[in-house]
């Protein structure tokens, strides 16, 4: 019974945050890879069906659902860490820029350490 909890509420609330996400953009194309996630959705529904009656069988499916699934959500966490990590950290809090191109002030020149 627990399989058929596991794999129904997983694949309720993935398939529910895909299917969101597919409409949340409002004209902009599917990425086929939302496409591929939703279907390891449904998959992941058939494999707690089916975990009721052949566990094994059902283990497989959700395996390959799974895989299925994160071929979608592999590369979204993949480029959300390397944008995270990608940004230039502040060198010093006290730094202002001028302008554009311009020399840099710092608040800090005229103490001596």
């Amino acid at each position: 019974m627990l399989p058929f909890i596991l794999y129904l509420v997983a694949g309720v609330v993935t398939g529910l945050h895909v299917y969101t996400l597919m409409f949340a953009g409002f004209g902009i194309p599917f990425n086929p890879l939302e496409l591929v996630s939703l279907l390891g959705s449904l998959c992941l529904l058939m494999a707690a069906c089916l975990s009721l009656f052949k566990p094994y069988a059902a283990a497989r499916l959700a395996l390959v659902a799974a895989l299925a699934m994160w071929c979608f959500y592999g590369p979204a966490i993949a480029n959300r860490v390397r944008a995270h990590l990608g940004r230039p950290a502040a060198v010093s809090p006290y730094m202002l820029p001028l302008s554009e191109g311009g020399p840099v002030i710092s608040l800090l020149d005229d103490v001596r350490f």
